[in-house]
């Protein structure tokens, strides 16, 4: 009895110590540092990943995004490095991932409806000790293929400089109405090209400067 008891128990610490919820802190100690000589542009596929545990993740996108946890299950998780040369805040670079397709029965066969595939890449804000700030969303990559197999597209990329400056550049295609069926080749789609200039104020909150915001008014094209 006294090896099972000691065995459970052994069982028991190992189960404990695998579901261990890591915090920003100790994933900020093991990320890997970002260099900023002047200026970088940041898009979702631009920086090396590291994965992070579901447990760990899950936690931290229920701070970031402020869902309920259900919505966070099939989604994958990583770090993309830090920015510690300020003298207040760090700056811990986290991924998120989640693909998925729905579809229906016909005739026994499930055929494919909706597909979609949404990346996005976080700077979230700590003090110097690991307590969570803020956050801003530097880039996005995501996609959403119906069953008419129109497309909607979001882009969302970062150039941040030296000063910490940041500027957003946002490029967008509308939701398509899915009661007008044309071909691909007639289809006219238009696209909007947003940019705006955010900076970290003293509270370590990211505040957008309108004054530098440009917009780009939607065009249109036909595709080939």
């Amino acid at each position: 009895m006294r090896h099972l008891y000691t065995i459970f128990l052994l069982l028991a610490t190992l189960s404990v110590s695998a579901q261990k919820i890591l915090s920003f802190k100790e994933v900020l100690n093991n990320a890997t540092e970002i260099s900023i000589t002047d200026s970088i542009l940041i898009n979702y596929f631009s920086l090396e990943k590291t994965s992070l545990d579901k447990t760990t993740g899950q936690n931290f996108f229920l701070i970031i995004h402020r869902v309920d946890n259900n919505s966070l299950k099939e989604t994958e998780y990583f770090s993309a490095g830090k920015i510690t040369s300020h003298k207040d805040f760090d700056i811990l670079l986290l991924c998120s991932e989640n693909s998925n397709a729905t579809g229906s029965s016909n005739d026994g066969a499930k055929l494919p409806i909706d597909r979609s595939s949404v990346k996005e890449l976080f700077f979230v804000l700590l003090d110097k000790e690991g307590n969570y700030k803020n956050n801003y969303l530097a880039a996005m990559d995501y996609e959403i293929i119906n069953y008419l197999q129109k497309t909607t597209l979001r882009k969302i990329s970062s150039w941040i400089y030296k000063d910490l400056r940041i500027v957003q550049h946002i490029e967008a295609k509308p939701k398509p109405n899915d009661l007008i069926v044309t071909s691909s080749v007639d289809q006219e789609t238009r696209t909007r090209k947003f940019s705006m200039e955010y900076h970290i104020n003293d509270y370590g909150v990211f505040v957008a400067y309108p004054n530098g915001a440009i917009a780009t008014y939607p065009h249109h094209y036909k595709s080939n």
